[in-house]
């Protein structure tokens, strides 16, 4: 949405980050179909549910073609908000976010997080629900130590399963792709290869090497120990985003001459996600235990998950919807 506030640098830096070679046409079509296909989509086997709002504060002149251009490709409407009412729209928007998250996420910002110095607020919540494919047997999970370093360590429930998944291995990872029911979504599994690696796997990360993996795995049996685990996280996207190249956006170069003539800059970018992993899928449910491998002699590939992993959520092998690293 930021995208199409956009003009000269700050859009360039923009574009080099989601359409590389795509014309400006084409990106706005992508983002569009892609979060249109999310939002009209039903389907049994899991729930996804992603929500976006874009804010500018009372007192800065609009543009309505850019309020049109939200509308026509996001479905959106543009958000005016008064920094001096911020108890009331902290509660707005987490009345909001909790109604598209089935109340997963209730709280994704709070008054102090609103200021006079905010002019755009930018602001995104995810979550999924889904069944595994194969899953685990509970009778089998195990209060095991998990390594968060060389000297430190807690006890979780470190969940196994010994059957066949998509698999991949170089030099530095080691990758297993969990699929949900109806195979159209999937969890990558990412550990490194050499323990506590996890900040130089990261280091070296994109959404290209990811989805690599994701195309270069193979089906084999895999011994998989994993710890059931339940994430909520909540943060401001800005330090991020910079560091992988869109700066201007976020300082006083920034121009969105699209969506006003006052010089505006982006303040933050609030981002809150919620994630449960245990034996039956990414939340609790009452399904048939399906497709389990039962033990084998056979040799298997050994996938210990007792130190600290990168996980992603991929949807057709093509879009990442989510991701995250269970470090302790």
């Amino acid at each position: 949405m930021v995208y199409l506030a956009a003009n000269d640098e700050t859009k360039r830096q923009l574009h080099n980050i989601l359409g590389g070679t795509a014309n400006e046409g084409e990106i706005r079509q992508h983002f569009a179909r892609m979060l249109a296909v999310i939002d009209s989509r039903t389907n049994e086997n899991y729930t996804l549910n992603i929500a976006n709002r874009f804010y500018v504060q009372q007192g800065f002149f609009t543009r309505e073609s850019f309020a049109r251009a939200l509308r026509f490709y996001y479905g959106e409407t543009l958000h005016k908000f008064d920094y001096e009412r911020n108890n009331q729209l902290a509660q707005e928007i987490n009345n909001w976010v909790s109604e598209k998250t089935r109340s997963k996420i209730t709280e994704l910002i709070t008054a102090d997080d609103v200021n006079k110095d905010i002019v755009i607020l930018l602001l995104n919540a995810i979550y999924f629900g889904g069944i595994w494919k194969t899953q685990f047997d509970d009778t089998v999970t195990r209060n095991e130590a998990f390594h968060i370093s060389e000297c430190e360590t807690k006890n979780v429930l470190m969940m196994r399963l010994r059957a066949k998944f998509p698999y991949y291995e170089d030099d530095s990872v080691q990758v297993v792709k969990l699929p949900y029911v109806g195979d159209e979504v999937e969890m990558v599994l990412i550990l490194p290869k050499i323990r506590f690696n996890i900040a130089n796997v990261l280091k070296n990360m994109t959404g290209e090497y990811l989805l690599s993996y994701v195309d270069r795995a193979v089906p084999d049996i895999v011994l998989l120990k994993l710890p059931r685990f339940r994430l909520e996280a909540k943060l401001d996207l800005k330090g991020t985003l910079q560091r992988i190249g869109i700066r201007d956006a976020f300082s006083e170069r920034a121009n969105f001459r699209e969506l006003t003539d006052d010089a505006v800059f982006v303040g933050g970018v609030m981002h809150k996600g919620f994630i449960e992993v245990n034996e039956k899928g990414t939340e609790s449910a009452a399904a048939t235990v399906i497709d389990i491998v039962p033990r084998m002699l056979m040799e298997s590939k050994p996938f210990i998950a007792d130190q600290p992993f990168l996980f992603a959520i991929v949807r057709n092998s093509d879009t990442v919807l989510f991701a995250g690293q269970f470090a302790k």
